[in-house]
């Protein structure tokens, strides 16, 4: 079917049920992607600090301490245990993949929750210090733990997960503003930047 012609010779207005069939389509797309979207788990990556209005969102690691991926989660039942806020006194890591806390914590609360592996790479005996900056829909937190690898080399790559315990409020009404992890490398236990 030919599109009809305007006066010189331009096209026409579209036929009506092309339009109609236009508008169709375009109401299933948007629903599919709003449908998408509200089905989607709220993931937050590693990646470079956005400027300007939205989620601020970054990290600083070194090579052998990882951020895989950062969640909107639960707290799991038992709490993990919490990781020291003392650079003195580092909780040292275990032989197996794990899972830990960075503030006061109830089981089933909303969470932020960071994936981190750790490589065959990693010195023994060195003392990492975490920085956490978090902001969902209130005002940011910032919080600092440290940690100490293991003595020796790792066998194998372990998975730790760390949480920050964001309170009582329903996923549904989280908003993630700001979130970074700076992972610093200390020059010896106690001594860190």
């Amino acid at each position: 079917m030919r599109t009809p012609r305007g006066p010189g010779g331009r096209p026409g207005p579209a036929p009506p049920r092309l339009l109609g069939l236009s508008i169709v389509l375009v109401v299933l797309v948007a629903s599919t992607v709003a449908g998408w979207s509200l089905a989607a788990p709220a993931t937050v990556g590693p990646g470079n600090t956005e400027q300007g209005q939205g989620a601020d969102v970054g990290e600083k690691t070194p090579a052998y301490w990882v951020w895989q991926a950062a969640q909107i989660w639960g707290i799991p039942s038992p709490v993990p245990t919490a990781l020291s806020t003392t650079s003195l006194t580092p909780t040292l890591l275990p032989t197996t993949s794990s899972s830990f806390r960075i503030n006061a914590a109830a089981a089933a609360n909303t969470s932020v929750r960071w994936e981190f592996l750790e490589t065959t790479a990693a010195p023994g005996s060195t003392e990492l210090e975490l920085r956490f900056t978090d902001g969902l829909s209130r005002p940011a937190t910032t919080l600092t733990v440290y940690l100490e690898t293991r003595p020796g080399t790792l066998p194998g790559a372990l998975t730790f997960f760390v949480y920050w315990d964001a309170g009582t409020f329903g996923p549904s009404g989280v908003t993630v503003q700001t979130m970074q992890v700076n992972v610093l490398v200390c020059v010896s236990v106690g001594n860190c930047p």
